[in-house]
């Protein structure tokens, strides 16, 4: 209130705010400071007033600019000509500049509800960048007009003619204004008739601003011209190359042909009264659509001719190149057009590929190669007819399902594929009337979906056929009248410039099947499959299921007990002969090779046939010393190895033997079979020294020549590979070695059983300390015996074999194909080999190990040479001490490597396997029960 209304001060003295008196005081007078004036009594408008009161207003103090009067001409000259601007008449120059700079005097916006105008009057204004474009470049010219060069040509070319000559250059061609330059594989402006440089300049614009105009056309042009001569690149190089190549050239010749119609349909010669933006804007998505391209094929703008490169034609690095460029414009939203034109790509090319696949798993006709050329890979994704499994009794199946596969296959579906694949080949010759093999779908299992119906469907198994694309019938009708004689020839005349290039007799169909995709491509990935990863995955999921099944199908072949070949029964007897589980077998073994009698026994059989041993090879002499432990039909000719006409065959009645006692509880079948697959045979040794042992019979490397060999059946034999079975050789020449050395400690207790005849009949110590020696070595020897074969080998193979049962639960056995389970089974033999400490990274436990045993050897050829009288007590004496110490300090040191082993394991569970390291905890406590690191034999 205090701005509407100013109130005077009150004159008033101190007295008349003595509230004590009574005097009555009257406040002063106090008239209105503001006046309203009064009303006329007639009718208002305010319309007219408000029009008055502007007639009344004072002229404008506007300050006229005034322009050079050269301006008049140049611009006349671009503005004079009636083609080119036909609408605006011809102007003098007195009239075009009056006009210029003349005022409006007054608005032209009236509305009865307003008492104010809304605009302000016109004024002329004083930018000349404001003024008409022509003028405006006249005047840029006149302030700063180009700089003189004698090897450059400034060119003003006008819209019209400029227009017409893009128009040619972005369908990759040359234009009166620009050519092709071959060294940089780019549109260059032509150049003067001495060489000069020409720079194009549009008539009412500078330099910059033409250059940045043209650039797009110029890159558009270019893009288009190196694409086209990296699809002939293409298909020179790779003429010869497998179907995929071939498709990808085939799908970017149809975006090429794609691209080159819709370029042709943009605005003409005729439009060109467009103004020089919109025309500009029409050509960005066609650029951004040959840069997808480029940068695809490396023929970028930017890239230099020199480093143009081609793509590899392998299928794998061609297809992972192409979904990863689409993946790329996905994730940063690139344009609808450009990510659909990627993902025809990626359709397109990956058809043949992804077919191969589906029918590499049995989905489909078997691939069959055809008689070819040689050199010509057309066939890549077949087989040699030759090779057809029903002629032949044994399947390569060796060099299936090697081959690597895109980046962009799910873990899962590569892991699966290469066993099902080998699962194909091998179930076709096992069980050649099984139900999957007999799939022949009439729609492709994998193909790429994109639109929101189809993923839906998958998504709810409603697989259908979408590789019907569009059919003759739905194209527009054509003129197909033949055309003979002279007017054949010409008739290529009839084409847009350039398409004879690139069309092809089935491009019509291309370029439908492309606009349609293009057309029923979503604006982005539906929520179901929100990333190209989560499509990917589910447009490969039949594919998975039938691997899947497919592999599941060859191990149901091998675990059901009315297969011909069952992996169990394999097994159990690689078991039983290899790891010498079977009882009867190795007392047959036993009794062959080794001996734990004080001497040759009356009639002991020796050797009577031998095929091929020690063929070419040096033979040592036996040495003078008892090689206790060992046969005495194997020392019968005094050399080692030993050799006889007739020990292979005593050997081979060994195996024979044995199978007496199983033929009753298996088919007899199983045993023939096996007997023909199973053998003794000689392993080919080094002869240098140091690694000669195993031609020394007091070694326990005596009999390293020896092992047993097994043909394994097909297709038995992905199971047991020649890696797998020469782990159970490894495990039966360890298991050779530990059963001689307990014959020697058995024959060492033979020997000093009689109390009437000691080894030391004169010396007490020695006696003593020989006494203390064979029960540790005794003890040792069987704690080491009975853990390789009940904790090492049975603690492992057993719970290996309960898997293998039928009734065992599908989902606990840890395998869900053949070549898991092969995986598994090799896997369980290195446990054995590492609770065994036969693996190098146990090097120095295991020689602990294998030194202990020999020193229980050496102590029982001592006590043999002693027994014999080879030997006498004083020479004895330090000999046998000093072996004592020397195993007592080796147990030591191994009990302390085993200790170190034990805290790498991490125990096993209840009712698993004893597994490899974590085994030597068992045998830690074996050896402990008994032995303290204090005990001293002497």
């Amino acid at each position: 209130m205090s701005s509407l209304f100013r109130l005077p001060s009150l004159a008033l003295d101190d007295e008349d705010f003595n509230f004590q008196s009574n005097a009555t005081h009257v406040l002063p007078e106090w008239t209105p400071q503001f006046f309203i004036r009064p009303m006329l009594d007639k009718p208002q408008n305010p319309i007219i007033d408000t029009l008055n009161n502007q007639s009344k207003r004072a002229p404008s103090t506007l300050q006229r600019f005034t322009l050079p009067t050269e301006l008049a001409s140049l611009t006349l000259d671009h503005l004079a000509p009636p083609l080119i601007r036909p609408s605006l008449p011809a102007l003098d120059e007195d009239l075009l500049w009056t006009k210029a700079l003349a005022a409006s005097p007054s608005g032209e916006v009236v509305s009865w509800d307003s008492l104010t105008k809304d605009h302000k009057p016109e004024s002329s204004t004083g930018f000349i960048s404001e003024q008409d474009p022509f003028v405006f470049a006249a005047a840029r010219y006149y302030v700063q007009p180009y700089l003189q060069d004698a090897n450059t040509i400034i060119k003003y070319v006008q819209q019209h003619e400029l227009l017409s000559a893009l128009k040619m250059t972005v369908l990759g061609l040359a234009s009166p204004l620009h050519v092709w330059d071959e060294t940089s594989e780019a549109f260059v402006t032509l150049r003067g008739e001495h060489g000069e440089q020409t720079i194009l300049v549009l008539d009412d614009k500078d330099e910059m601003a033409s250059s940045s105009y043209i650039s797009r056309f110029l890159a558009i042009g270019t893009l288009m011209r190196r694409l086209e001569n990296f699809v002939v690149g293409l298909r020179s190089r790779f003429s010869k190359e497998g179907p995929t190549i071939h498709a990808f050239m085939h799908t970017l010749t149809t975006v090429l042909v794609f691209l080159r119609e819709s370029l042709s349909q943009l605005p003409s010669d005729a439009s060109a009264r467009l103004a020089l933006v919109s025309i500009w804007s029409r050509y960005e998505l066609y650029e951004r659509l040959l840069n997808a391209l480029a940068d695809l094929c490396g023929r970028s703008v930017k890239t230099p001719s020199s480093k143009f490169t081609f793509p590899d034609p392998d299928p794998i690095s061609l297809l992972s190149l192409i979904y990863d460029r689409l993946e790329h414009h996905l994730n940063h939203q690139s344009s609808r057009t450009v990510t659909a034109l990627m993902a025809f790509l990626l359709s397109r090319t990956s058809r043949e590929y992804l077919d191969y696949l589906a029918r590499s798993v049995g989905l489909g006709p078997m691939i069959v190669k055809n008689n070819r050329v040689v050199g010509e890979q057309n066939d890549q994704y077949a087989l040699d007819a030759e090779d057809d499994m029903d002629n032949e009794d044994r399947v390569d199946w060796e060099n299936v399902g090697d081959e690597s596969f895109p980046t962009f296959f799910p873990a899962q579906l590569a892991s699966i594929l290469p066993a099902a694949q080998k699962s194909l080949v091998l179930l076709r010759a096992a069980e050649p009337d099984h139900p999957l093999l007999s799939i022949r779908p009439t729609a492709p299992v994998v193909q790429w979906l994109w639109a929101w119906t189809d993923i839906e469907d998958i998504w709810n198994d409603q697989w259908k056929d979408l590789s019907a694309g569009t059919s003759a019938e739905a194209l527009p009708a054509q003129d197909d009248s033949p055309v003979t004689g002279l007017a054949a020839q010409f008739r290529v005349f009839d084409l847009e410039p350039g398409a004879h290039l690139l069309k092809s007799h089935d491009s019509a169909v291309s370029v439908a099947d492309l606009q349609a995709f293009m057309a029923a491509f979503p604006e982005n990935l539906p929520p179901i499959t929100p990333t190209l990863g989560h499509l990917t995955t589910l447009v490969f999921e039949p594919l998975m299921k039938h691997a899947s099944a497919l592999s599941g199908a060859l191990l149901t072949h091998f675990l059901i007990p009315t297969a011909s070949v069952q992996i169990d029964s394999q097994v159990e007897l690689l078991s039983a002969y290899l790891l010498l589980g079977k009882p009867a077998f190795r007392s047959r073994v036993s009794a062959a090779l080794f001996s734990d009698a004080e001497g040759r026994e009356p009639g002991e059989l020796g050797p009577v046939s031998v095929r091929g041993i020690g063929r070419n090879r040096a033979e040592a002499p036996v040495q003078s010393k008892w090689p206790v432990g060992l046969s005495f039909s194997l020392l019968e000719r005094q050399v080692w190895p030993p050799v006889g006409a007739d020990l292979s065959f005593f050997l081979r009645t060994v195996i024979v033997d044995s199978f007496e006692a199983s033929v009753q509880d298996t088919p007899q079948s199983f045993w023939i079979e096996a007997e023909r697959r199973l053998g003794f045979a000689i392993r080919d040794l080094p002869v240098v020294p140091g690694h000669d042992q195993w031609m020394n019979p007091m070694a326990i490397e005596a009999l390293d020549f020896l092992y047993m060999d097994y043909k394994a059946p097909h297709p038995m034999d992905i199971v047991i590979t020649q890696d797998v079975l020469s782990k159970y050789q490894r495990m039966f020449t360890y298991l050779l070695r530990i059963i001689r050395v307990e014959h020697a400690i058995a024959a060492v207790f033979r020997m000093t059983r009689l109390p009437a005849r000691p080894i030391f009949q004169t010396l007490v110590k020695p006696h003593r300390v020989l006494l203390h020696f064979r029960f540790i070595a005794h003890k040792f020897v069987s704690c080491i015996s009975a853990y390789v074969l009940d904790t090492a080998i049975r603690g492992n193979l057993d719970p290996f074999l309960a898997r293998l049962s039928p009734d065992y639960p599908e989902a606990k056995r840890g395998f869900g194909d053949v070549f898991a389970l092969a995986r598994m089974h090799s896997s369980l033999l290195d446990d054995v080999l590492s609770a065994c400490l036969l693996r190098s990274a146990q090097r120095m436990a295991g020689d602990l190990l294998r030194q202990a045993l020999q020193l229980v050897l050496d102590f029982a050829v001592l006590v043999g040479e002693r027994c014999t009288g080879r030997l006498e007590e004083y020479q004895a004496e330090p000999e046998l001490i000093a072996l004592a110490n020397a195993f007592r300090s080796k147990v030591n040191a191994l009990i302390q490597a085993l200790k170190m082993l034990a805290e790498k394991g991490s125990g096993t569970k209840d009712g698993g396997p004893t597994g490899g390291l974590e085994a030597i905890p068992h045998l830690l406590e074996l050896l402990s029960e008994w032995w303290t690191i204090s005990d001293d034999p002497a």
